[in-house]
């Protein structure tokens, strides 16, 4: 097979890693570019990276570190400024940090969690019952999961309106030009320095306690404690992870739902019999994975006729790999009939499989399930827009419902 290096050809001239438009677009485009490429060369104004569209290619890819390194996992940032640990350290450094972590996101402690999510989600959903309508991402999605993810991390719920703005600085910093690296250094400095101040703080009263910041205290790496460098970066990585990939699957999920009446009188009729929601949290995630990760090669490498070289930048659209219709019968579909839930990457692949999927599992079950037993009938606020944000998450920053009767359906 001739092997064709893109740089002396056309590459793809209208993509952009980061942007945003109506709901959906963002998760949508690589539909269309799926069909027409299994890989495509990228050129922005930002730098040039490869995009990888195929199922089993994505996967392959991501699991071959040894190959695609994730020292670098935005397409843009091939030197990035922090090493988030550890999901930018590659085997073998990585392993024992994921031992670490491991027992902080064991299924069984997170099932423990489920009287405490029940709880939580019945609260909210008590202040928004009674109202014509509500903002969803606003009012539940942005509450719900992140406050039971900073107790368990052992961080002050009270102060979630500052940590979700710093967390915006960092994952939606507005633009890839000056002002935008500003406000993401701004974030970036903002959290580390909050947690130099937490660690600092848990030390002089003693340490310990059952949250991970008082785990991480006692953490060892051979027989060494770990540096406060290392233990912030791997705190800086739950803080992001923490506070936006289940909210913005909500989101989702009930942005699909609000669109689709079929498939919400299905989810509700499922939750009013307090059946299993298995099937149904699933096929979400699947159909609506919102991780955009990416990897730096390590060596000059073939892939499906094209030749990557050391250095290079590759971005694994997760939602291309869970739409790939040589994967799944009906992959361009949400069905919730399938027999059993189909297999996908909304949680990556290889040695950087999500630690948090079985909490991630445990949160959207309890508020699909509590919400629609109480707010079962519901359509997007016709006034308003949803707008979808990408780049290495996608996210609705607003979610705008109005609540109805069931007759309103028909």
């Amino acid at each position: 097979m001739n092997t064709t290096d893109l740089r002396t050809s056309h590459p793809h001239s209208d993509f952009r890693f980061t942007g945003s438009g109506p709901a959906g677009q963002g998760l949508n485009r690589y539909d269309r570019l799926r069909r027409e490429h299994s890989v495509l060369r990228i050129e922005e104004p930002g730098g040039a990276y490869w995009v990888v569209l195929k199922r089993e290619l994505i996967r392959s890819c991501l699991q071959d570190p040894d190959t695609f390194s994730s020292s670098a996992i935005t397409p843009l940032n091939p030197d990035p400024p922090v090493s988030m640990i550890p999901i930018q350290l590659d085997p073998p450094e990585h392993r024992p940090w994921r031992h670490l972590l491991a027992g902080c996101f064991a299924p069984r402690r997170m099932a423990a969690l489920r009287p405490r999510l029940e709880r939580g989600c019945r609260e909210l959903i008590d202040s928004i019952e009674g109202q014509d309508g509500c903002d969803f991402v606003r009012e539940f999605a942005t509450r719900f999961p992140t406050v039971v993810f900073l107790e368990l991390v052992g961080l002050p719920a009270s102060e979630l309106d500052t940590f979700l703005a710093w967390e915006h600085e960092i994952l939606r910093p507005g633009d890839d030009g000056p002002a935008g690296a500003t406000r993401y250094l701004s974030g970036v400095a903002a959290v580390r320095a909050y947690f130099t101040q937490v660690l600092a703080e848990r030390r002089a009263s003693g340490g310990g306690g059952d949250d991970i910041v008082g785990q991480a205290l006692t953490w060892e790496l051979g027989g060494q404690p770990i540096p406060d460098e290392a233990l912030l970066n791997c705190l800086f990585l739950l803080f992001l992870a923490g506070l936006d990939t289940v909210t913005n699957t909500l989101a989702f999920a009930l942005y699909h739902l609000a669109t689709h009446d079929a498939d919400r009188r299905q989810v509700a009729a499922t939750a009013r019999a307090r059946l299993p929601m298995g099937d149904v949290v699933e096929e979400l995630l699947r159909y609506y994975a919102i991780p955009e990760v990416a990897r730096k090669v390590t060596r000059d490498v073939e892939l499906a006729g094209h030749r990557f070289r050391a250095g290079d930048m590759v971005l694994f659209p997760l939602v291309s790999a869970n739409r790939d219709e040589e994967g799944l019968e009906e992959a361009g579909r949400v069905r919730f009939d399938r027999g059993r839930p189909a297999a996908h990457f909304a949680f990556g692949a290889g040695p950087h499989r999500c630690l948090g999927s079985h909490l991630a599992r445990e949160e959207l079950t309890v508020a699909l399930g509590e919400w629609h037993r109480r707010l079962p009938d519901y359509r997007l606020d016709p006034d308003a827009a949803v707008i979808e944000t990408w780049g290495a998450v996608h996210s609705l920053d607003s979610l705008p419902l109005r609540f109805t009767t069931t007759e309103d359906f028909r």
